[in-house]
């Protein structure tokens, strides 16, 4: 029944305020198409470069002339003029195909025969049609038109219907009832285009016509706007004389006041003119440092002119960037975390130090370091059914802080978090995971798992860093923020998203440990299972977000699976968007020479993909590992590929 502000609200809103705020004081006025006593219902609307969906055609049936009452008619065109076409900002649309809801209401006091008291009988109808538009002045246009289906009204007493639509309401002869819209008093346009919470109250000004006779009348509106939609009532009382109307006589009926209520209970949305809107990303292109728009709506322009998933997700973008420390060592380091963002046509690029933005602890892998990352995120990323594999090990995405995310193996070839939770024990090369499933390979700190606590505050509480517990610090009510883009572009939620009723549940991955395995082998002791959980095999779904309302494919950060175990792959597995492989090769010359970009070159020489050499080197790369899963000898690699340094 209610419908959301289907368009992308928040530019299209700031655009309506920014239209209104310029136009006001420098266009010219556009008359409007009406005489003083006599309005007219215009036919065959039609308004060039116009995305409004057409007003319904409005023909007058040959008894309204033999009954001779006055219908609205149309005026003639004056050959010496060519008419102007207004120019719409708003469009309220009554088209019962407009996913709009309202609802027209009759309401008569009546005295029954059967009853002591009297009672309102009440009638009603959704059979209305037609729309308000709005120009630049915050004026209803001369095309503003309701039509409300008399024939279809019904109450609970089918004989009062039967003698109104064919006594009262005449409908075989005037089916309809019409109201033209000609002001709105008391209405401030910016109600409308509010990105806040408004209980308004203003009057529809406009003629009335029902039985063939037009009146002008006066609707009360009461109504609450919020990001576009407008909900409410309006109502306006009359006696039935005023359009010469029989008040109903029934056998069963004592008495009827002569005073009928209509009423119109609405929950509607506003939509821009496409018309408008070109000519309103014009405006957004020129420098509007000499209007006088509030600030927050200049800082809302620069916030959406581009993809704002892409724009506002990132953290540590001030120029001074954050200092935190690596708990790991004895002194403490001012470590900064820092982002810089630049917009191409189709991409994001981010520099970043790789320093997350919370203490951390390198552990084992001691110690982290400031990096010179430059990572390439598609901001246009489309979904395919044919998936693409990430590396085991190594980059695989990245957080909102620019630090790498890596696949879930560690470097002797075991499932790292399943060895943070105890599952096994490493006899090949100790590892250990940090605060929020973080931890260094020298000096490159990097994400296992986890990774929700950057959004995380303590210092607005009187906890630590390492007081963080995914288990309790975070909050099971609320959506996940976005903590992360995978390579393909598609963005990472934490592990609470929404059902299809949009209650908050958390999102469990659908993979388990095959029979006796314990994650000793990594990749391979795990299996999916469809329907295990919520995510798909690269631990994914499609549904909407916060940021995304209409719904976007995205992974997530799991926490569990959905038997109640640890949540593999934990980021990500696999991608069903293209990767961007810079950014793989990258990540392995972490641990290689200057000059290590022949990664490519070398993947294409031995005859295998980039992603395939780079899973098989591991972090920090194993050329002897690499040429037991790759089935290539050690010597052919060393064609190709430098030895990595000792550290």
């Amino acid at each position: 029944m209610i419908r959301i502000f289907q368009i992308k609200i928040t530019l299209l809103l700031l655009l309506f305020t920014i239209l209104f705020t310029i136009s006001c004081g420098n266009s010219e006025e556009i008359p409007l198409n009406e005489e003083e006593n006599k309005p007219e219902i215009p036919v065959n609307t039609s308004v060039t470069n116009s995305s409004k969906l057409p007003v319904t055609e409005i023909s007058p049936s040959p008894t309204t002339e033999a009954k001779n009452k006055s219908m609205p008619k149309n005026n003639e065109k004056k050959e010496s003029a060519t008419p102007k076409v207004e120019k719409n900002l708003i469009q309220i649309d009554f088209n019962s195909d407009s996913d709009n809801y309202i609802r027209a209401n009759y309401r008569v006091t009546e005295q029954l025969a059967r009853l002591s008291y009297p009672i309102d009988a009440v009638g009603y109808t959704q059979e209305i049609s037609g729309s308000i538009y709005i120009d630049k002045k915050g004026k209803p246009t001369s095309d503003s038109l309701i039509r409300i289906n008399l024939s279809s009204i019904k109450s609970d007493e089918s004989r009062r219907d039967d003698y109104l639509r064919g006594n009262s309401l005449e409908t075989d002869k005037f089916p309809d009832a019409y109201f033209l819209v000609k002001d709105l008093k008391n209405l401030n346009i910016s109600d409308l285009t509010s990105l806040t919470q408004n209980e308004i109250k203003f009057q529809m000004v406009g003629d009335l016509t029902i039985h063939g006779v037009t009146k002008s009348k006066i609707w009360d509106v009461e109504a609450k706007t919020e990001l576009g939609s407008l909900k409410g009532k309006a109502s306006m009382s009359f006696p039935f004389s005023d359009f010469d109307m029989n008040i109903p006589s029934l056998f069963f009926i004592i008495s009827v006041e002569d005073n009928i209520t209509l009423e119109l209970d609405f929950d509607i949305s506003v939509s821009l003119d496409a018309s408008t809107l070109i000519d309103g990303l014009s405006l957004l292109k020129k420098d509007l440092s000499n209007t006088s728009l509030p600030e927050f709506v200049q800082q809302e322009i620069q916030n959406n002119t581009t993809n704002a998933l892409y724009t506002n997700a990132w953290l540590c973008t001030d120029d001074e960037g954050e200092r935190f420390d690596d708990l790991s060592t004895s002194s403490e380091e001012t470590w900064k975390c820092f982002v810089e963002i630049e917009m191409t046509d189709d991409s994001v690029i981010v520099t970043s130090s790789g320093i997350p933005n919370h203490d951390f602890q390198s552990k084992l892998g001691c110690c982290a370091e400031e990096n010179d990352y430059r990572w390439i995120i598609p901001t246009y990323p489309k979904f395919s059914e044919e998936i693409t594999m990430a590396p085991d090990r190594g980059p695989i995405a990245i957080t909102v802080t620019g630090v790498p995310i890596y696949g879930p193996e560690e470097g002797p070839g075991g499932d790292a978090v399943a060895l943070h939770f105890d599952y096994f024990e490493e006899d090949r090369q100790p590892i250990e995971l940090g605060i929020c499933g973080g931890h260094s390979a020298g000096a490159y700190f990097h994400y296992h798992f986890d990774a929700n606590c950057l959004h995380w505050h303590p210092e607005d509480t009187a906890l630590d860093w390492e007081d963080w517990d995914y288990r309790t610090s975070l909050d099971p009510n609320e959506h996940s923020p976005v903590i992360g883009f995978a390579f393909d572009g598609f963005p990472i939620y934490g592990p609470y998203g929404w059902d299809s009723y949009k209650n908050v549940i958390e999102i469990t991955s659908s993979y388990r440990l095959k029979k006796d395995a314990n994650g000793y082998d990594g990749i391979d002791d795990w299996e999916y299972v469809e329907g295990l959980g919520d995510t798909d095999q690269c631990n994914g779904l499609s549904s909407p977000t916060p940021e995304v309302p209409d719904g976007i494919y995205h992974y997530v950060s799991s926490i569990r699976n959905g038997e109640g175990d640890i949540g593999f792959p934990y980021f990500l597995l696999c991608y069903h968007g293209i990767p961007e492989e810079s950014n793989f090769e990258q990540g392995v010359q972490q641990g290689m020479p200057p000059g290590g970009q022949v990664l490519s070159e070398a993947a294409s020489e031995l005859g295998i993909t980039l992603q395939e050499l780079i899973s098989a080197l591991g972090r920090p790369p194993n050329l002897e590992k690499a040429s037991e899963i790759l089935g290539i000898s050690i010597e052919e690699l060393r064609k190709f590929i430098p030895a990595p340094p000792t550290r």
